[in-house]
């Protein structure tokens, strides 16, 4: 079969079974590729062997990484140390505090929270802190989620964040070097937030008349007892020192020394539960291990999916099906359009992940990126604007689970309301990044 008919077909049963829901989207990930591969005439051994390697090169350059990154920060969020470094945050404020503080403190700690580079860990996190406060002052609760989010998108470029090692193992470059080139795109977020609290400020000056504390309202345990979030028998808050000390290392040997990730992340595991949890370091490493687990799944069977997107023999006498399609591609539309494929894409971002999986994103990459290459375009260069814009999408689609946790938290009853609302704000500060990126030169084609 035509490796270019083959793969629409792959894409599209992989995009229904996403959409139906009904199969877990790693079973989905494992079987349609290999179904697909054997259909295009390889072997059992050839797609083995195509796989094998695939995860290899994954694990090599940043799988290990993410793995054991994974595993520090649950531990390191289990001590409560970003607890405490939120409370002192709120008590240095005092009563210093009107809506525009109240916003500012969403997304400092939202994106403090992201340090841990888990959506789900940031929002309880921040939101159990922040909504009370969003209670005293009126501020309606679905700005919290949306600047929360802002924020955490502008952190996406962290190397240990799962989203940015999924980017680097579709652009098929190391996660270091992608979180490099992603940091600009980050720093392209900061007028995008402020413009957020000047709009919020607005919006609500304009209902209620005032920035500060509705009157007779007053800020007694707000942000204390009031916000607390139920007590963590892990809690360590007397080694919060040491802790901190730990991940200080942790982040200067990564960034100034540039040891090998996996190595330092393992190192600080250790030193984290054998000195937090002397007499019972096994059930934490159990706990930090479930996390484990489920990603190391989910990696290997993305690599399933890159193998076989990618397989082509060493001798050329086939071609892979991600070159086939972006051939097909170039033929049919326009140059001009060909050349800034990734940047419509870019811009519809926040419209597409409403309707469709950002899963489906991730697997359009090496489209993107085989495409752009007949332009001279390299693969980090035509990823990097993603790493961070995409995680704009991924709090304003029913189809991301992330979001369901999210509204919880912030107490939106209307999931459906809130992401078509949401989706128009996030829409407009995508764009807003973009032009940043644009007259600065961060992006440039």
């Amino acid at each position: 079969m035509s490796p270019t008919v083959m793969a629409i077909i792959m894409l599209v049963v992989v995009i229904a079974c996403i959409l139906w829901n009904k199969i877990p989207m790693n079973f989905i990930m494992f079987v349609v590729p290999f179904v697909c591969s054997l259909l295009l005439g390889y072997t059992l051994s050839e797609t083995s062997s195509f796989i094998l390697t695939q995860i290899s090169t994954v694990m090599q350059s940043a799988g290990y990484m993410l793995l054991f990154g994974l595993v520090y920060f649950t531990m390191l969020t289990e001590t409560g140390m970003f607890d405490i470094i939120v409370g002192a945050l709120l008590k240095l404020i005092g009563n210093k505090m009107n809506v525009v503080v109240v916003m500012i403190m969403t997304s400092i700690i939202g994106a403090v929270g992201y340090l841990t580079a888990n959506m789900s860990t940031t929002y309880l996190i921040c939101f159990p802190i922040m909504i009370p406060l969003f209670k005293k002052f009126k501020l309606d609760q679905r700005y919290a989620f949306i600047l929360c989010q802002t924020a955490i998108s502008a952190m996406c470029f962290l190397p240990w964040g799962i989203g940015l090692v999924n980017s680097a193992m579709m652009a098929g470059c190391d996660a270091t070097e992608l979180a490099a080139a992603s940091i600009p795109w980050g720093l392209c977020f900061l007028p995008a937030i402020v413009l957020q609290w000047v709009y919020f400020s607005m919006c609500h000056r304009k209902k209620y008349g005032t920035l500060g504390l509705p009157e007779g309202v007053t800020l007694d345990n707000a942000g204390t007892a009031e916000t607390k979030k139920e007590e963590n028998p892990n809690a360590r808050p007397k080694l919060f020192w040491f802790n901190l000390i730990v991940f200080v290392c942790v982040i200067v040997t990564l960034a100034v020394f540039q040891v090998p990730s996996y190595l330092v992340f393992i190192a600080g595991s250790i030193i984290t539960s054998m000195v937090n949890y002397p007499k019972n370091f096994s059930q934490i490493w159990n706990k930090a291990g479930t996390t484990f687990f489920n990603v190391l799944v989910m990696l290997i069977a993305i690599c399933f999916y890159l193998a076989v997107f990618n397989a082509a023999p060493e001798d050329g006498s086939k071609v892979s099906m991600v070159n086939a399609l972006a051939t097909a591609m170039t033929g049919i539309f326009p140059e001009f359009l060909m050349k800034y494929m990734f940047l419509i894409f870019l811009v519809l971002v926040v419209p597409i992940v409403h309707f469709v999986p950002y899963q489906v994103y991730n697997a359009m990459y090496p489209l993107f990126i085989s495409v752009g290459a007949t332009f001279g375009m390299g693969s980090i260069a035509i990823i990097a604007p993603f790493v961070c814009n995409l995680g704009l999408a991924t709090s304003v689609t029913p189809m991301n689970s992330a979001t369901y946790v999210g509204c919880t938290l912030c107490e939106i009853d209307d999931v459906n309301a809130y992401t078509n609302w949401g989706g128009v704000i996030m829409f407009f500060t995508n764009l807003v990044v973009i032009a940043v990126a644009l007259i600065t030169g961060v992006l440039s084609f």
